[in-house]
């Protein structure tokens, strides 16, 4: 064997193992993610759901549930399995397949889940994961990562894919970009206008381009000074120099997600992991006007200062203690002067001063309970469950039980100090005392309270309240008290107004009072009637009055004529069980009828006779010598009309019954079609007697001819039905305005269903309408509350109008006991009603006394100081 031929083999043979070794990871490549498929079904079957996804999170993923190479390798699904999202945890795993040493397909694996990454969010992962996710049938979409959400990276738009490497501790330029945003451009713009605001980094005043990329990785401050006590720091991210524009170095973390700008000698951070441009502009001058205020708090305590500067001994370097004073100002470290106050007597409030204060029952217990009486009420109204009057008389009940329970008194401890008023504020009525120790006093002690003191004063303060009692000999609770009795406090009176005022309103919606307040009486009214109505006759003799309840079971219904339209559904039924006496009027010619709307009226054929004829006409010879040149035109299609007779007789006995103009054109149409070869008939009169002496002849026409004639005779019955209808509509009129008859109707212009028997289902409407004329109307099921009765001559009814709301169809019995939730609706409105009325009257005197009071105690107090 020759050296060519065993290098042949020996390449064969590492060809043959390289696909074997490929086919073996292919392998292993697919039931990893079968496994992983299984785990998948696994979790979701066994998943504890967070919350729901987004509308916002929906409408940035769904680019990635429509274009397939947005999730190579991933099987594309257009839809996820539901909206919920749940939690995976573990490391991010990234397995790869190659080809040629090269990357072809890859997939992410959380936990043993496929999951996929929108818009590069595995450039967020860590050592240890938490992702929200949502589900397809075959993997995972990640929408939120390590706290990161779908929009951290979106602004990058939607892309495949990638095949950027998850970072450990090293640090890479991602290929990631993005047009920078015009208020990124304007915050940028000091730091490339004004060298100095870029401190030791070499100036670049423009952008290299103004595309945003992405830095991913640790960052390194590079100490550039010898100076450990000032040292000039630049930063960098890798290899990459980075300026962090308004301080946003205080956001670095281990490892950084970086967005930047390129300049020329470096980048500049547009955002920093969550934080952007703006978040760093705006927290940089929080913190700018906070320094503003410990500066204003040095100037304030200056005198403190001075006090210290002269207990400096004589012997001191005063430039030591200047520096002193100076490291502390670097240091921002906040000397105040030490101002006690002195604790002379602990001891219980006194009832007198207790009174001073609201007690612990506001009424918000008595507003709960008032609630939920009318919030079980609503559900009594709308289930009329059986149980809840029990419960709402209850919830009333223990109401008013908290509602007229006293409230409990109790003390709190009070302090007596000797101290000095540094400082009063007018506008919050606080003065402050001893170690920047704040009491809040009555806002109208601020005439007679200094705004400073400069010697000891004793002040009596409640010290859970902070609230001053006593100020000297001047001002005090007590006295206040004793001489003009203790305030009125409106918290309890106002929360029980609010509350009773809005559940009245409710209630007053709900129950509908000026329409039902009749109805509140039934329970104690025994005049009202319960009306069990099957035939018309009861109906029309019955003494039925407003106000009673009544059930209507009975057939003889029609719909109201007047309407123009005779349907299930009417805008009102008349009742009547008698036969109409002018019911001949609304019959139709049964056999004119059956004929007009019979399907054989047109019968054609194409016999032996038709295609002979057809044979003659196509022939050159029969041209010009058949005698039927003038009647029919060479080539064309023939057709035989049977029974002409019938057809020209039912015509004219049906337009005998029309108006002319309506019949005039099928007149026309059927003479000029059916010429007789035998007789010259150019009238109608002539081809009507014609036919009746001649019965079942037939006739040759041109085929095209049929259509015009179908057409008319359609016409035609329309014509007729409409004629029938309009008779049967006129006697149908008439019949519902006899005496005989009883309008029904419904309120709030409902409408009422007439139901006929099955075997009338498919019946035509002129039938409907004689059936109705005849006494054997549909049937009609109205039950409810009579609104309105209107009574003829003889004291019977003519007309009812009754309103159909549940509650007066199913719960008749129920709203003539003291269960009626009509009854109860009237009397939670009143008792709420008088609740919000009584209270705010009281409101408004306690207001009143409250005023009086306070303009007696000013007037003592200028009274006391003359």
């Amino acid at each position: 064997m020759d050296t060519i031929s065993t290098l042949k083999i020996i390449l064969l043979l590492i060809t043959l193992f390289s696909a074997l070794i490929g086919l073996s990871k292919w392998s292993d490549f697919k039931s990893e993610r079968k496994q992983n498929k299984k785990n998948l079904e696994e979790f979701i079957n066994n998943r504890k759901t967070t919350r729901r996804l987004t509308a916002e999170e929906l409408e940035l993923i769904t680019p990635y549930l429509t274009n397939k190479k947005l999730v190579k390798p991933y099987k594309l699904k257009s839809s996820l399995i539901d909206s919920e999202v749940s939690i995976i945890e573990g490391s991010c795993i990234r397995h790869s397949f190659y080809t040629n040493s090269e990357e072809t397909d890859f997939y992410y694996e959380i936990d043993g889940i496929e999951a996929l990454f929108p818009y590069n969010l595995q450039l967020f992962s860590l050592s240890h994961n938490v992702a929200e996710v949502v589900f397809t049938s075959n993997y995972a979409i990640v929408v939120s990562f390590n706290g990161y959400r779908l929009d951290a990276l979106a602004d990058f738009g939607a892309t495949p894919n990638k095949k950027t490497n998850i970072y450990d501790s090293s640090s890479f330029f991602s290929d990631l970009t993005r047009p920078i945003k015009e208020e990124e451009q304007q915050l940028l713009e000091p730091y490339l206008n004004n060298p100095t605001m870029v401190g030791h980094y070499e100036h670049s005043s423009t952008l290299v381009s103004s595309d945003v990329s992405i830095i991913v990785g640790s960052c390194i401050a590079i100490n550039h000074s010898n100076n450990s006590n000032d040292p000039i720091y630049t930063y960098q991210i890798g290899d990459i120099v980075v300026f962090f524009p308004y301080d946003m170095e205080r956001y670095v973390e281990d490892i950084n997600i970086v967005q930047v700008v390129v300049t020329e000698h470096y980048a500049l951070v547009v955002k920093i992991n969550q934080y952007d441009l703006k978040t760093a502009k705006q927290k940089q001058e929080q913190l700018q006007q906070q320094r503003q205020k410990q500066q204003n708090k040095k100037t304030y305590f200056e005198s403190a200062w001075k006090s210290k500067k002269e207990e400096i001994l004589p012997e001191q370097n005063l430039a030591d203690a200047n520096d002193s004073i100076m490291k502390f100002d670097e240091e921002y470290i906040e000397i105040e002067p030490i101002i006690s106050y002195k604790i002379v007597e602990q001891r219980q409030e006194t009832p007198i001063e207790s009174s001073n204060r609201n007690k612990k029952n506001n009424g918000i217990l008595a507003a709960v309970f008032l609630a939920l009486t009318v919030i079980l009420f609503i559900k009594y109204w709308y289930t009329f469950d059986s149980w809840l009057p029990l419960f709402i008389g209850l919830s009333l009940l223990v109401s008013i039980v908290f509602y007229l329970r006293k409230a409990q008194s109790c003390t709190l401890e009070v302090n007596r100090i000797k101290t000095k008023i540094h400082y009063k504020d007018d506008i919050k009525n606080r003065i402050l005392v001893g170690d920047d120790r704040t009491l809040k006093y009555p806002a109208y002690w601020t005439p007679f309270l200094p705004y400073k003191s400069d010697e000891d004063v004793d002040i009596d303060v409640i010290v859970k309240k902070e609230k001053l009692l006593r100020y000297g000999n001047l001002l005090s609770i007590s006295r206040e008290i004793e001489e003009f009795g203790p305030p009125k406090f409106i918290m309890r009176n106002l929360i029980l107004f609010v509350t009773a005022f809005i559940l009245s309103i409710m209630t007053f919606k709900l129950v509908d009072i000026t329409s039902n307040l009749q109805l509140a009486t039934y329970p104690l009214d025994s005049n009202v009637s319960v009306w069990e109505i099957k035939d018309a006759k009861s109906l029309k003799n019955s003494p039925i009055k407003k106000g009673d309840l009544i059930n209507i079971k009975l057939k003889g219904a029609s719909c109201n004529a007047e309407s123009d339209m005779y349907l299930e559904d009417c805008d009102k039924v008349f009742i009547n069980q008698q036969i109409a006496s002018n019911i001949e009027e609304a019959k139709a010619n049964s056999n004119l009828v059956d004929a007009l709307f019979d399907g054989d009226l047109i019968k054609t054929v194409r016999d032996n006779d038709v295609k002979q004829l057809e044979k003659e006409l196509n022939s050159e010879k029969n041209k010009k010598n058949s005698s039927y040149n003038k009647e029919y035109q060479p080539g064309s299609v023939l057709s035989k009309l049977l029974h002409v007779d019938r057809l020209i007789l039912t015509v004219d006995q049906s337009c005998q019954l029309l108006e002319e103009d309506k019949c005039k054109r099928i007149k026309l149409i059927l003479i000029k079609t059916i010429k007789l070869t035998d007789s010259k008939l150019e009238q109608w009169p002539q081809l009507v007697e014609y036919s009746k002496q001649h019965h079942n002849y037939d006739k040759i026409i041109v085929a095209s001819t049929l259509e015009y004639l179908e057409t008319q005779i359609s016409n035609l019955q329309k014509s007729m039905s409409f004629y029938y209808l309009e008779k049967a509509n006129t006697a149908l009129t008439n019949y519902q305005q006899s005496p005989q008859s009883v309008s029904l109707a419904l309120a709030n212009a409902n409408e009422i269903k007439i139901n006929y028997p099955d075997e009338d289902k498919d019946i035509v409407l002129l039938q409907t309408y004689y059936n109705a004329l005849s006494g054997k109307g549909g049937k009609v099921n109205v039950s409810g509350l009579v609104t309105e009765v209107d009574y003829q001559n003889d004291n019977t009814v003519s007309n009812l109008t009754i309103d159909d709301d549940l509650l007066y169809r199913i719960y008749q019995q129920r709203l003539l006991s003291l269960t009626s939730p009509v009854f109860i609706g009237v009397v939670i409105f009143i008792i709420t009603a008088l609740i919000a009325l009584s209270n705010g009257i009281i409101i408004c005197c306690k207001l009143i006394a409250n005023n009086q009071r306070k303009n007696n105690i000013i007037k003592a107090y200028e009274n006391r100081i003359k």
